[in-house]
């Protein structure tokens, strides 16, 4: 039955009905929600079901349309993976958290800091710099951990160690001065952003 109504979707010229989208609560609020003033002029006969959740939904059990993931591959192959982009992720910590526990110059040095991860990350507790043809492996102990990127960003905000998040959770914080970019000359392996969904089989126009 839902196949054929989604087929019957798919005939209309003007996309209709409820799109369920899910993604992690910070890209929801920075990616997301900004593009829904113009999508809602394009579409007005779509209404827009939004799941921020930091975990991974099954697409098929929760009825999900898109999925919005930072994450390489997907264990159901059977899936629709679209690449979107890339983004970088940045070590960052306030100007008075660095004046009182300094910079760190080396990638090592982060052991001696306190650091502020992002517990759903892939390996949270390691992490490989990139520098040229250089490269350092470090594995690290958290100051503190959450399931969440602005909850990362609010105990980087309140002075309490530095963090590693991607640029589109801290942009703002970085443009302003709030956050200071720290080990800049290194890199961390970029996050894909990826759209899935479950089928091109009766594919409906929303």
């Amino acid at each position: 039955m839902q196949n054929a109504t989604d087929a019957v979707t798919a005939s209309k010229d003007q996309p209709a009905g409820v799109l369920r989208v899910t993604g992690s609560l910070s890209l929801c609020l920075q990616l997301i929600f900004p593009l829904i003033p113009k999508f809602k002029q394009l579409y007005p006969d779509v209404r827009l079901d939004i799941v921020a959740e930091n975990r991974y939904y099954d697409i098929i059990d929760d009825n999900i349309d898109i999925a919005i993931r930072t994450r390489e591959n997907e264990p159901d192959t059977s899936l629709i993976v679209r690449r979107l982009t890339e983004t970088k992720r940045v070590l960052a910590a306030t100007p008075e958290y660095l004046k009182h526990h300094g910079y760190p110059n080396h990638p090592l040095e982060l052991a001696e800091h306190q650091l502020l991860l992002y517990s759903y990350a892939n390996d949270p507790y390691k992490m490989v710099f990139q520098r040229g043809d250089e490269s350092v492996t470090t594995f690290l102990t958290p100051y503190v951990e959450a399931n969440d990127g602005f909850l990362i960003r609010r105990a980087a905000l309140q002075n309490l160690g530095i963090l590693a998040q991607p640029t589109y959770v801290i942009h703002e914080d970085l443009q302003s001065g709030r956050l200071i970019p720290v080990l800049s000359d290194w890199e961390l392996p970029k996050l894909a952003v990826n759209m899935v969904y479950t089928s091109r089989l009766h594919l409906p126009a929303k």
